[in-house]
């Protein structure tokens, strides 16, 4: 058994061992790394994505909605105007990169600021 143990090389068995087991268990890790940071800064840009929705829709409510509410000008049209008005201000309250990196994490963008638009409205509305 010791004439076995002295002749194996046991550099070339940690090299093995390092490159077998150790590298593939370190890349693992640095990917699941990697995908938490990129799923908690695109929760983080969510949230502020919201807010700004938020503060768009007050703001347009009280410039545009306000006084045109209940009157002949309140159509359908000047609705989905209003909307659109609400959701551009919020885009541009966002920084390009938070937009695109939005915008690349949910393939419906539009769908989903369409529904913020909304959610926002109900809360200002309750």
């Amino acid at each position: 058994m010791n004439d076995v143990l002295n002749t194996i090389d046991w550099m070339k068995v940690l090299c093995t061992l390092w490159t077998i087991v150790m590298l593939p268990i370190i890349k693992y890790a640095g990917n699941e790394f990697k995908d938490y940071a990129k799923a908690k800064k695109i929760d983080k840009y969510t949230d502020i994505l919201y807010r700004r929705v938020v503060e768009a829709v007050k703001d347009v409510y009280e410039t545009v909605v306000k006084d045109m509410k209940g009157s002949n000008e309140w159509t359908e049209e000047k609705q989905n105007e209003v909307k659109k008005l609400a959701k551009d201000k919020a885009i541009a309250a966002l920084t390009i990169s938070m937009y695109e990196c939005l915008k690349t994490a949910n393939t419906d963008f539009e769908k989903y600021l369409d529904s913020l638009v909304g959610t926002a409205l109900y809360d200002l509305k309750h």
